[in-house]
């Protein structure tokens, strides 16, 4: 595969820009979570998919008619378990307060540190299932839908298992209920890591340059679907902190994976060969 000659991918960081007029435009008029989300999250991958015609990686990887009925599809079963988690975040939320008068110390925090912070705690637990779900046959079972693609590029971006979508949902958003974050900032956090998590699978040609050691980047993420075990790491998506913490942490600067789809975990294919 030819890689096109680097260049600066600014569509992903015009998007980032954008995020904090969204905020206060869609603040002011008192927009519920729900709606910010889904807009921003239709607004996000129709602003990619522009990008992805003009600017593309790779032009073979652009999505065709079958395939965009696919994603679409998942897009909309997704949404469906998406609210089911939040419906059993709400009961959680409500049984938790029922026991516990006093807001988390989160609460208490300027909203220029709780948002970063809400961010890299969002991040952790959905790392760590991802992770082991590499690892582990059972896991591995739902989780390779989402690799089963042999091209990266926005609108697959959301084709995942449900099931994958409801355990990122309680391992991102339980924690802030524990801690108490205020509601603006969770719903911020999401919204950020949301928007992440398509930008790093746009098919749209660069680089964002030494900002992909803060924030995460389609350069990061191809290598995490490599066919190649030894290379398929950066687990997280919106950040690298935690791959670059835990190990799995891959830069390359101008270079990408050979081919991309599904491998088979080295450490499970016997187990994966029995089930």
């Amino acid at each position: 595969m030819q890689t096109p000659p680097r260049s600066f991918n600014w569509p992903h960081l015009l998007l980032l820009l954008a995020l904090w007029p969204y905020a206060a435009l869609t603040a002011a008029a008192g927009w519920s979570a729900d709606a910010v989300l889904g807009a921003g999250t239709l607004g996000t991958l129709l602003w990619l998919m522009l990008w992805e015609r003009r600017l593309p990686q790779h032009r073979p990887w652009q999505a065709r008619p079958a395939e965009l009925t696919r994603d679409g599809a998942f897009l909309g079963i997704n949404a469906v378990a998406d609210a089911l988690a939040g419906a059993l975040l709400m009961g959680l939320g409500i049984y938790w307060a029922s026991y516990h008068a006093e807001p988390g110390w989160a609460a208490e925090l300027p909203p220029l540190l709780a948002l970063p912070l809400a961010i890299a705690l969002g991040e952790l637990g959905p790392f760590a299932l991802h992770r082991l779900a590499h690892r582990r046959p059972w896991l591995w079972r739902i989780h390779s839908l989402h690799h089963h693609p042999a091209k990266l590029n926005a609108a697959n971006s959301v084709l995942a298992h449900p099931l994958n979508v409801i355990w990122n949902k309680l391992a991102r958003v339980f924690p802030w209920l524990l801690l108490g974050f205020e509601p603006q900032v969770m719903l911020w956090a999401a919204l950020f890591i949301q928007v992440q998590g398509a930008a790093v699978h746009a098919n749209i040609r660069g680089s964002i340059g030494p900002l992909d050691r803060l924030i995460g980047s389609a350069e990061l993420h191809r290598w995490h679907h490599s066919v190649i075990e030894s290379e398929a790491q950066n687990y997280g998506t919106a950040i690298p902190l935690w791959d670059q913490l835990f190990g799995s942490y891959i830069r390359r600067p101008g270079k990408e994976p050979a081919l991309l789809g599904l491998y088979e975990p080295q450490d499970d294919r016997s187990a994966i060969r029995a089930a």
